[in-house]
């Protein structure tokens, strides 16, 4: 019998407050489930006390909290004013909170939040809802191997197609790492992403699916990835940008049904509050595919134009003939050399007349 079969008591309900626009569901700014609406907290400017911030985590099934940061308030009608809860420190929810318990007399007035922040939280540790100790860790992938693939019938661009695939899975009540005592997504896959197709994720305690830093296509495919306490599907950091999602149900969440966050690239301008501009560097280098690797193989093919990018790697302990030929070599079609004003002219496989400078580089 699966630990989830043995539950006779499990908590299946959703907290009635929630964390938004951070990176995770137990990050965030906090809202609360009012009269049929959610709506962020405004406290005017008034700190909670680190007892607040602990009850309000626990209403939402984490352990423990605190303050994280103010959020700008967005432009629309639906604040709720709550400048002291006066929480005590057995409370289970903020519903037991002094400052919850006359709901009719909470205000509700867009006028008392106006220019004033909503107050953000961070909740950490093991989760309390119960039931939770008979969730298991779940899967990670990490780097799965792939090869190369065209993306364009003319060979123009490349991009990363996994090798791996993982079909026909069921995964339940997973999502919780007894080793740093946290919860995690029940699947978790960095660098390359398998093939996903056939799956059923439900009642995870957190994500269902996170994808940190993709560097290829995902692709999910005929699965159901539902009532998770967490982002039904997480994509964080993605250095590809192509997300395939056919034939699948993602409902029922904690979080958002699919978060998606692409990776920032370039330079950025940033003004700060004194007027002045400060450049900011967040670059990033996309590993390219070598045309050939020398070592191995020795030709291009005369399909393939010019510029080559060329490998030759030998692995660590290779032993080497000095009186034999070296083994890293290759052959380029195509090419002619001629020699003018000291220049080196270069022509790959292009019309005759055209002339390119040739620009050598050894590492």
């Amino acid at each position: 019998m699966l630990p989830y079969q043995q539950m006779l008591n499990y908590d299946d309900s959703r907290p009635e407050f929630r964390l938004i626009d951070g990176p995770s569901v137990r990050q965030g700014r906090l809202q609360i489930r009012f009269h049929n609406r959610w709506r962020s907290i405004c406290t005017q400017l008034t700190n909670w006390t680190s007892v607040d911030t602990t009850i309000a985590c626990k209403s939402m099934g984490y352990s423990d909290g605190g303050f994280w940061k103010w959020y700008r308030r967005n432009n629309d009608t639906y604040p709720f004013v709550m400048p002291h809860p006066e929480c005590f420190p057995d409370a289970k929810s903020l519903w037991d909170c002094q400052g919850f318990k006359e709901s009719n007399a909470i205000p509700l007035s867009e006028n008392l939040c106006q220019g004033e922040d909503d107050i953000g939280l961070y909740c950490w540790g093991p989760p309390i809802f119960t039931g939770w100790a008979k969730h298991w860790k779940g899967l990670q992938i990490l780097s799965s191997p792939f090869i190369f693939v065209p993306s364009d019938p003319d060979m123009v661009s490349v991009h990363r197609e996994s090798l791996s695939r993982l079909e026909y899975v069921d995964i339940f009540y997973a999502g919780y790492n007894a080793e740093t005592k946290n919860t995690t997504a029940a699947i978790w896959i960095e660098g390359v992403p398998p093939i996903l197709n056939g799956l059923r994720i439900e009642r995870s305690a957190r994500d269902g699916v996170h994808f940190y830093e993709p560097s290829a296509p995902i692709i999910i495919a005929n699965s159901t990835i539902v009532n998770n306490r967490g982002h039904g599907i997480a994509i964080d950091n993605t250095t590809d940008g192509r997300v395939f999602i056919n034939m699948t149900i993602v409902a029922g969440n904690y979080g958002d049904g699919i978060r998606y966050r692409q990776k920032a690239g370039g330079i950025q301008l940033v003004r700060k509050l004194i007027g002045r501009e400060q450049r900011q560097a967040s670059i990033y280098y996309e590993e390219k595919r070598p045309r050939v690797q020398m070592c191995t193989e020795h030709s291009i093919p005369e399909s393939l134009y010019f510029p080559h990018l060329i490998s030759a790697y030998l692995p660590n302990g290779t032993a080497i003939d000095s009186e034999a030929p070296s083994p890293c070599w290759t052959v380029i079609y195509s090419l002619l050399f001629f020699i003018e004003e000291r220049k080196i002219i270069q022509m790959f496989g292009l019309p005759k007349l055209t002339k390119f400078t040739l620009s050598l580089q050894f590492h």
